[in-house]
C-alpha cells in the first residue's frame, strides 16, 4: 500500500498520496491550503507552525532556534522548512491558511496584447494589490483573462497602525525599512504560495504589476513619505514606472520587471487608477462615480471626460479591522443579518459555526438593529422596549448585542461603523457637489473593493453609507484595483493610457472643505 499523507484543518480531514519528497508548505499550497508566509519562507516569523508527525526531514537549524522545547515535544514544525519524506499526519491551524479567492473582480471586455510590462516577455505574470488592510495576489497566464489563482491575506503593516497616516508617521520617525520589509516579505510569500498552488515555477513569472494607494507604494519602494505627512501633501513620486523585482524585495521574481502604475495625487493612488481602467469609467456615457469602500475611501467621478478624485479616511471597519469580533471574509464569518418576524437571523460563510463578523455582515447587522429599534438614530444601543432586548449583554463592561453564537456587536463597533459610513457618504456628496451636481444626477455608481461585491445595497442605503437615491444605480465590480493591474499586465497600451488620465485628474481636497465637514457631521446620525 502506498504511503499516504493525512492533513487535518478546522476539523476537516483530507488524505493525499505520497508522491515524493515535498515541503509541507508546498504540499498544502497544491491542495488549496496555502499558508501565510510573511517572512517569505525563511523560518523567521513562525506563522506557518503546524503539528506534524511521521516521515519528516530533521529539524532545521532555524526550527531549533524558533521553536520552544514544549513545541518540539508536541510535534510542532515550521511548514516552510519541513519536508515530508513518506507517510505523515499534519494538523494545520485555520489561522495559518491564506484566503483563496475564486475571482479577483469583474473584468471588462478588453483586447489582450501582452506583455503590458516592458521587458516582461514570458508565459506568466502576477497582478498585486497592496491594500492598507488587505493584500491580494493573482497569477495569470499572459494572453488569458481569467486568473489561475488568487490569494488574499492581511497586510502585516497593520501592526504599525491601521491607517496610512499612522504608518506615514512611523516611517518618518525611522521605521520605513521595517514597513517596507513587512509588506515585501508578505508579498514574496504570497507569490511563492500562489505559484505552488498553480503548479507554476516562480522563475516562469516574467513580470508583475503592483498597485496600491500612494502611501503603500512609497513604503514599498522605501521612498520617504515625509511629503505626504503635512500640508500641502505633495506627490513627489507619481510612479508609472517599472523596477526590477529585486529592488522591491520580491526575491521570488528574481530580476523580472515590476510595473507600478501612476498615482493621481498624494492620497488618491494607483489603486484608483487601476479601478478607473477596470470600471471603464472614462468610456461610459453620462456621469459615472467610482467609490472604493475601503480604508481610504478613494473616489473618482467622470463628468464629460474630466476625472475628479478625492480620498476620505473611512478606516478599516468594513474590512473587519477595529471591530471587536471583526474578521475577514473567512469561513464562519457572519456575512448576513436580517430582522424578520421579530427575530434576528444570521448567516455565515460556508454555513460554519460563527467565528466573527465581516464587512457585509456588519452593514446588515446595523441595518437590522435599526429596523428592530435596538439602536437609535444616534447609534446608541437601546436597553428596552424592542424585540431584541433579550439579546442585550455586555463585553468587558461595554453594552453589546449578541448576534449569533459567541459573536457580539459592541457599542464601540457601532460607533466605528458610524465614522466609516459618514466619511464615505460625506466624501461622495462633496465630490458630486464640487461639480455642481446632486447625487440623484449621477447616472451610475460603481462600487469597487472585494468587500463591495458582497454588500446588500438596500442596507448600505438604510445606514447612510450610500445615498439611497443611488442604490438603484449602483453596481459592484469587485476588486477593481487588482483587475486593473491584470489589464495593465495583459495589454501593452494601457500603461501609457492610465498614466495620461492619472496625470490629468483633478484632485478635490476634503480636509479643508467646510461642506465636507457639514456632510460628515450630518452623516453620523442614522435617519
Amino acid at each position: 500500500m502506498a504511503d499516504e499523507i493525512l492533513v487535518e484543518c478546522g476539523g476537516v480531514q483530507r488524505v493525499f498520496p505520497y508522491e515524493g519528497p515535498v515541503r509541507i508548505a508546498d504540499l498544502l499550497g497544491l491542495h488549496r491550503l496555502p499558508l501565510d508566509l510573511p517572512c517569505g519562507g525563511r523560518g523567521v516569523c513562525r506563522q506557518c507552525r503546524v503539528i506534524a508527525r511521521g516521515a519528516l526531514s530533521p529539524l532545521a537549524e532555524a526550527e531549533k532556534q524558533a521553536l520552544t522545547p514544549q513545541e518540539k515535544e508536541q510535534g510542532v514544525r515550521l511548514a516552510c522548512l519541513t519536508t515530508v519524506e513518506g507517510a505523515a499526519e499534519i494538523t494545520v491551524p485555520p489561522s495559518a491558511v491564506m484566503e483563496v479567492i475564486e475571482a479577483a473582480g469583474d473584468a471588462p471586455d478588453y483586447p489582450l496584447d501582452p506583455p503590458g510590462v516592458p521587458g516582461g516577455e514570458g508565459e506568466y505574470g502576477a497582478a498585486v494589490d497592496i491594500g492598507t488592510t488587505t493584500l491580494v495576489v493573482s497569477l495569470y497566464r499572459l494572453g488569458e483573462k481569467e486568473p489561475l489563482g488568487t490569494l488574499c491575506r492581511k497586510n502585516p503593516q497593520t501592526a504599525f497602525g491601521a491607517d496610512v497616516i499612522t504608518r506615514i508617521g512611523k516611517a518618518v520617525e525611522g521605521e520605513g525599512p521595517a514597513l517596507a520589509a513587512a509588506v515585501s516579505e508578505a508579498l514574496d510569500g504570497m507569490l511563492r504560495a500562489v505559484a505552488a498552488r498553480c503548479r507554476v515555477e516562480t522563475s516562469a513569472i516574467a513580470s508583475a504589476v503592483v498597485t496600491g494607494n500612494t502611501a503603500m507604494l512609497y513604503l514599498l519602494t522605501r521612498e520617504s513619505p515625509e511629503p505626504l505627512s503635512h500640508s500641502p501633501f505633495t506627490l513627489t513620486r507619481p510612479f508609472g514606472q517599472a523596477l526590477p523585482a529585486s529592488a522591491l524585495g520580491l526575491s521570488a521574481l528574481g530580476e523580472a520587471p515590476v510595473y507600478l502604475p501612476r498615482c493621481m495625487s498624494a492620497f488618491v493612488g494607483a489603486d484608483i487608477t487601476c479601478a478607473v481602467l477596470a470600471g471603464q469609467v472614462l468610456e461610459q456615457e453620462g456621469t459615472t462615480l467610482l467609490v472604493d469602500i475601503g480604508t481610504n475611501g478613494e473616489m473618482a467621478l467622470n463628468v464629460q471626460g474630466t476625472l475628479y478624485c478625492c480620498s476620505t479616511a473611512a478606516g478599516p471597519a468594513f474590512e473587519g479591522a477595529g471591530i471587536r469580533m471583526g474578521v475577514n471574509a473567512v469561513r464562519g464569518a457572519v456575512d448576513g443579518v436580517a430582522f424578520e418576524n421579530g427575530e434576528l437571523r444570521c448567516t455565515t460563510i460556508g454555513g460554519a459555526e460563527p467565528v466573527g463578523i465581516c464587512g457585509s455582515g456588519l452593514i446588515d447587522a446595523v441595518a437590522a438593529l435599526l429596523q428592530a429599534g435596538a439602536i437609535d438614530e444616534t447609534g446608541a444601543i437601546v436597553d428596552e422596549g424592542h424585540p431584541l432586548a433579550d439579546r442585550l449583554t455586555e463585553l468587558d463592561g461595554e453594552p453589546a448585542i449578541r448576534l449569533a453564537g459567541r459573536v457580539l456587536l459592541t457599542q464601540e463597533d457601532i460607533r466605528q461603523v458610524q465614522l466609516a459610513k459618514s466619511a464615505i457618504c460625506a466624501g461622495l456628496r462633496t465630490l458630486v457637489a464640487h461639480v455642481g451636481l446632486a447625487p440623484e444626477q449621477v447616472d451610475r455608481l460603481l462600487i469597487a473593493g472585494g468587500f463591495g461585491r458582497h454588500i446588500r445595497l438596500e442596507n448600505a442605503g438604510a445606514i447612510g453609507l450610500i445615498p439611497p437615491v443611488l442604490c438603484q444605480k449602483a453596481r459592484a465590480i469587485g476588486n477593481a484595483a487588482v483587475t486593473g493591474a491584470a489589464m495593465l499586465l495583459q495589454n501593452r497600451g494601457y500603461p501609457a493610457q492610465t498614466a495620461a488620465f492619472a496625470q490629468e485628474a483633478v484632485t478635490v481636497e476634503l480636509a479643508t472643505n467646510p461642506q465636507f465637514m457639514d456632510y460628515y457631521v450630518e452623516g453620523m446620525l442614522f435617519e
